[in-house]
């Protein structure tokens, strides 16, 4: 008897380390939150929901801090009837009108939306507000450039190269005497 309950609990041992190193190397996933599980903006844009509307990829397209700077993205309105919705930053305001039950795409010459300079220089982040039908949402707009050439198209008055000069490989000495 006393064999047979030795091998008993080398069994139960074991499959008690078993259990011990399973718990412990999936541990982690039952503390934190799974990856798969996060809702966020998989763009260069922010999104926020106002009311029955959608505002998704808003950004900010110019040369500089001071130069006039282009709206993009698209307003979703999911509403029986038209809304208006009101971008509010320090450097001034602006109101876009959607149609009920569509999308609007401010990349579209018909619907663009500028402001007088941006306030940030590209890479940074505009604090502004997302107003409509009385509901706001704080969002922090990015501000981007032509160092992507599909933004490029959309600067007011045109893409300016120096803006994106310091990313250009500049040849060193040794091989500009080659």
């Amino acid at each position: 008897m006393k064999i047979g309950s030795n091998k008993f609990g080398r069994r139960a041992g074991a499959l008690g380390v078993a259990a011990l190193i399973a718990v412990g190397t999936a541990g982690c996933g039952a503390i934190n939150q799974q990856a798969t599980q996060m809702t966020y903006a998989a763009s260069d844009g922010v999104a926020a929901n106002v009311g029955d509307l959608k505002v998704r990829n808003l950004m900010l397209v110019t040369n500089d801090a001071d130069s006039e700077a282009r709206f993009l993205g698209t307003i979703v309105n999911d509403s029986d009837k038209a809304q208006s919705v009101t971008l509010t930053l320090e450097s001034g305001n602006t109101t876009i009108e959607v149609e009920p039950k569509s999308a609007l795409k401010l990349e579209d010459s018909a619907n663009e939306k500028t402001i007088s300079k941006a306030g940030k220089v590209p890479g940074e982040q505009v604090d502004a507000t997302v107003e409509a039908e009385g509901q706001s949402a704080n969002v922090a707009i990015p501000v981007v450039d032509g160092a992507l050439p599909e933004y490029r198209e959309y600067i007011p008055g045109g893409f300016d190269e120096k803006t994106v000069e310091h990313l250009k490989e500049k040849a060193t000495e040794s091989e500009e005497s080659h």
